[in-house]
């Protein structure tokens, strides 16, 4: 059983020393304004109660806590969040970011900044195949007379909860990919066969700008080729499913990302008994995520391993147990870099 006064969550200033092998969280704990990684399957019990209390300015990269393993939580489990207005940053990844599977049902009670505009908050992330769409629940509300809710779309292998603006009349289901391309999210069990995108200037204009068929997951995908998105544009899309009944998208506004990657490690330096490194890369740039390779080198130029990233920002990597140096070289398209891990 633990108490709120626990020190049981480790920031990363301290993950070389130790990492923690919670299991049940029962009672209260806090994750305090540093991202914390924790080592092993995570349960949170009916009455256990996970505080994220930092309100700094980029909470979203600064309060996150890195689950290398499952999550579950029990009927009962709650999450209590501040979000703060972090549309500055990039590379937001939200509180939680669960190497494995995500499941049970948590509820997640909200505390959101006043000069929320409806637009998307990724909240939680699961990178396995596997997760429970209802892993995580929200109560809906309403702020600046705007409707809160919770939803979930997937990425690749990885499954997202974000706040999102409620709209009746719409269904939320346009992602953007890179700085040209959208696509539609056919993965939250609807089965569409048919999109028919549309273009609505900043004059008012509407266009029809590509309609067609595809398949189950990520469908309707409308791309502009070599140029970028028209930020300044609205984009919506109706969507038809195999029963004929006819469906509108939410108008979606693309935002065009300046490629800004940061590539870490750690812990670095660490110890033969705990030689698992989780490499991160902080990026807006989903294709680069997508085509990641991270090749491992000994200091003799001996290849040790070699991981993709398959689109994940987090990636475990087990080194042996042998102390050394070893190289990391991170590869993806025309970005490169190498990290050096001292193992003592």
């Amino acid at each position: 059983m633990l108490s709120s006064g626990l020190a049981l969550l480790i920031s990363l200033s301290q993950i070389a020393s130790a990492q923690s092998l919670l299991s049940h969280l029962s009672e209260k704990a806090t994750i305090g304004e540093n991202s914390t990684l924790l080592t092993g399957d995570l349960t949170i019990g009916s009455s256990g109660q996970l505080f994220f209390g930092s309100h700094q300015p980029l909470l979203q990269q600064t309060n996150t806590l890195f689950n290398i393993g499952n999550y579950e939580g029990e009927a009962g489990a709650r999450i209590y969040l501040s979000v703060v207005d972090n549309s500055n940053s990039h590379g937001s990844r939200g509180f939680l970011d669960i190497v494995g599977t995500a499941s049970g049902s948590t509820e997640i009670v909200l505390d959101l900044f006043n000069g929320w505009d409806g637009s998307r908050i990724d909240l939680a992330r699961a990178h396995s195949v596997g997760s429970d769409i209802t892993a995580f629940t929200m109560q809906e509300f309403i702020h600046n007379h705007r409707i809160a809710h919770l939803d979930t779309r997937i990425e690749g292998n990885d499954r997202i909860w974000f706040l999102a603006e409620q709209r009746d009349d719409c269904l939320p289901l346009i992602v953007q990919q890179r700085n040209n391309t959208l696509v539609v999210d056919n993965s939250g069990g609807h089965n569409f066969v048919h999109y028919t995108w549309f273009r609505i200037d900043q004059f008012g204009h509407e266009t029809l700008i590509h309609q067609g068929a595809h398949g189950t997951g990520l469908g309707g995908v409308f791309n502009v080729g070599r140029g970028s998105l028209n930020p300044l544009n609205t984009y919506h899309a109706i969507v038809i499913d195999q029963h004929g009944n006819q469906y509108r998208t939410c108008p979606f506004n693309p935002t065009i990302f300046v490629p800004n990657t940061r590539i870490i490690a750690y812990p670095n330096p660490t110890t033969t008994d705990r030689s698992l490194v989780v490499v991160e890369v902080e990026t807006n740039d989903e294709y680069l995520l997508a085509n990641g390779i991270i090749i491992v080198h000994n200091i003799l130029g001996h290849r040790v391993g070699e991981t993709r990233t398959n689109g994940h920002r987090i990636t475990p990597i087990q080194l042996p147990p042998v102390a050394g140096t070893y190289l990391f070289h991170f590869i993806s398209g025309t970005v490169q870099e190498v990290i050096r891990i001292i193992v003592y």
